[in-house]
């Protein structure tokens, strides 16, 4: 496996470890700062984490060695 693929993959299994009670805002809360950057934390790395998945397969059209013209 590509080492890109990997990283994403365990950045999207921390982002969804992350307790979700802590990362919904709660409107009775007036200071839930805790919630929000939980909840901050987990859209960065799953993101973060498919966009690394995402550019560790070959580009379609692309090939691993050069043409010869």
């Amino acid at each position: 496996m590509n080492v890109k693929r990997i990283l994403g993959l365990l950045a999207m299994l921390v982002g969804f470890l992350i307790p979700f009670q802590y990362s919904y805002l709660d409107i009775s809360v007036n200071n839930n700062v805790i919630g929000l950057i939980g909840f901050i934390v987990f859209l960065t790395l799953v993101f973060v984490g498919y966009a690394l998945v995402d550019s560790s397969y070959p580009k379609p059209g692309s090939s691993s060695h050069e043409e010869a013209h």
